[in-house]
């Protein structure tokens, strides 16, 4: 998955994130209403699959993160940075290195304040990989558009692009344990 699809999967999580809004008995509302909740969270996982390559990362507020997929690790901690590659030993990058590595693993937060004005159709009830969620169509102002997936919880569990098979699983709400530097 590349950077920019990355970077928009999440830019689109933080679409309603200027409108503080609750729960509303439209389309649009209860996306925001969802972006809101996910806000509010101190930690979640979020992972996604493209074609053969799969990465997860914990998220824990304000600024601790855990990347894995099958090349390596990335652990970062405030303006600590950790790498592992392969079955090598964890290294410490200087925090120069480490300030553009982080920045594709941004949260919703600081990418709400770069994009607005979407609206959202609601889709009914989805069954997405054994789990029944609401799915909502959202419409981006220069008319990119994509499925967000809500739970019974109210969080957004799924945000998949309309265009293509990418999107993020979002999961273990205010459930990921602290991040801890590796050395």
């Amino acid at each position: 998955m590349t950077r920019s699809t990355v970077v928009g999967l999440f830019a689109l999580g933080a679409v309603f994130t200027l409108a503080a809004a609750p729960a509303y008995a439209d389309a649009t509302g209860d996306v925001r209403a969802a972006m809101q909740r996910f806000l509010s969270l101190s930690s979640y996982e979020m992972s996604s699959i493209s074609g053969s390559q799969s990465v997860t990362v914990d998220i824990v507020k304000p600024s601790s993160r855990h990347v894995r997929s099958a090349t390596g690790e990335i652990i970062s901690i405030g303006s600590d940075f950790y790498l592992k590659r392969g079955n090598s030993g964890w290294m410490k990058l200087p925090a120069s290195a480490s300030a553009s590595a982080v920045g594709t693993f941004e949260n919703m937060e600081s990418l709400g304040r770069k994009v607005n004005g979407a609206t959202a159709t609601d889709l009914g009830m989805k069954s997405v990989a054994g789990e029944t969620l609401h799915a909502y169509r959202v419409t981006e102002t220069g008319g990119r558009q994509w499925t967000v997936y809500i739970g019974r919880d109210g969080f957004v569990h799924r945000i998949a692009s309309v265009s293509g098979p990418n999107g993020v699983r979002y999961g273990k709400f205010n459930a990921v344990p602290p991040i801890h530097a590796p050395m």
